[in-house]
């Protein structure tokens, strides 16, 4: 299939705006999972790192939702416009089984970064503001087991992109 000029431009701005809104929220959770929270395990008390790290989710929170809605509706264009759609729910092709399956780990990624920012960094925020306790000492290991979650998805994830954007390109 030849693109026409207009469309070789709107795939490529969507692809840009997919590909940055990728890089801010899980590029967020690789750089908050191996460099941000371990130096503040490292250099705070855990009052003061509580505090820290429910700031730092607050700003990152924004983020993510922009990253989301960026994602779905650049995902939408560029997934209608790719030669091997053939229409929803139809996986006559290996991209488009793929594109299933990464798009399922995509919304357990979703699910589980809700369930970060709307439970889990209000907890934390409010257990934080009373000072050390056994509950904010749970609330932070849940916080870690939740970001580790969150950092497999997303490798997982990026994995899948690669094969779907291997097999675009070779097909």
């Amino acid at each position: 299939m030849d693109y026409t000029t207009s469309e070789l431009a709107i795939l490529s701005a969507m692809n840009w705006l997919h590909l940055l809104a990728m890089v801010v929220w899980i590029g967020g959770i690789i750089f908050i999972m191996i460099a941000i929270f371990p130096a503040a395990k490292e250099s705070m008390e855990p009052p003061i790192m509580g505090r820290f790290m429910g700031s730092l989710m607050k700003r990152f929170r924004k983020m993510f939702y922009v990253s989301v809605v960026l994602l779905v509706a650049t995902g939408i264009v560029m997934t209608i416009m790719n030669k091997e759609y053939a229409g929803m729910f139809e996986f006559g092709n290996l991209w488009a089984l793929f594109v299933v399956i990464k798009h399922i780990f995509v919304l357990i990624l979703i699910i589980v970064g809700i369930y970060m920012m709307e439970v889990i960094v209000p907890r934390i925020g409010r257990l934080g503001a009373k000072g050390p306790s056994p509950e904010m000492a749970e609330a932070q290991k849940l916080q870690i087991k939740v970001g580790v979650i969150n950092l497999t998805l997303a490798m997982i994830i990026i994995v899948f992109t690669a094969i779907t954007g291997a097999i675009s390109v070779l097909v």
